[in-house]
């Protein structure tokens, strides 16, 4: 009797063993496959007939960074400002210059232009400084240049690429426009210069120290 019921115990354990496992097996199987359809989903391009797109490479972009170099070609001076352009064309100046007696030449001299106030200022026998004080507002705006006449179209005549290279100061509110120009005068095969400088600042050219070098093209 006791034998009978140690096996009818026994037996009941096992199969309460089996049942566990079987759960867990079961359990562990249907995780694997909800797992695996996930990662079916996740797949690019899953579910769809469509090629994925392929990223089209950029072309490079070229930048020009202008840099100053030595030439020898003459300066023809510019000055940009509230988006007008005055060009500074000085024979009037180097006439009234030359008209002067060689004792008065040593001596500082103004010449006012339309527009324009000039002074030479000697420094030695051999060195000089010209300074520029434009008038504010004087000049012509990107429509009066292009007209015939004008006084930026006479200094293009005058000023050929070949003997030449344009020099600007450039205020900042008309740096937009100096770009412009720039681009312009570059696909005219023209050399360019530039300086930024305050609106109430002189202007001012020297020779003897710095003046070969102070004004170049880029």
């Amino acid at each position: 009797m006791r034998k009978s019921r140690h096996q009818k115990t026994s037996g009941q354990g096992l199969d309460s063993l089996v049942d566990i496992v079987s759960n867990t097996v079961g359990i562990l199987i249907i995780l694997a496959v909800f797992m695996a359809l996930v990662a079916q989903m996740d797949l690019p391009g899953s579910g769809s007939t469509e090629e994925p797109e392929v990223p089209t490479e950029r072309p490079a972009q070229r930048i020009l960074v202008p840099w100053a170099h030595a030439t020898t070609k003459n300066a023809v001076f510019f000055y940009l400002n509230r988006n007008r352009v005055h060009a500074l064309d000085l024979p009037a100046f180097y006439e009234e210059l030359v008209g002067r007696s060689a004792a008065l030449r040593n001596v500082p001299l103004r010449v006012d232009l339309p527009g324009l106030e000039t002074r030479f200022f000697p420094v030695t026998n051999h060195v000089y400084c010209l300074e520029f004080r434009p008038e504010a507002g004087y000049g012509e705006s990107a429509i009066e240049m292009n007209a015939p006449g004008s006084a930026w179209q006479k200094a293009r005549g005058r000023h050929s690429p070949e003997r030449f290279f344009y020099f600007f100061w450039v205020t900042g509110d008309s740096f937009e426009m100096f770009r412009e120009l720039r681009n312009t005068l570059w696909d005219q095969d023209v050399e360019v210069g530039w300086k930024p400088v305050h609106e109430e600042a002189p202007l001012e050219i020297c020779n003897g120290f710095d003046g070969s070098s102070a004004f170049q093209p880029q």
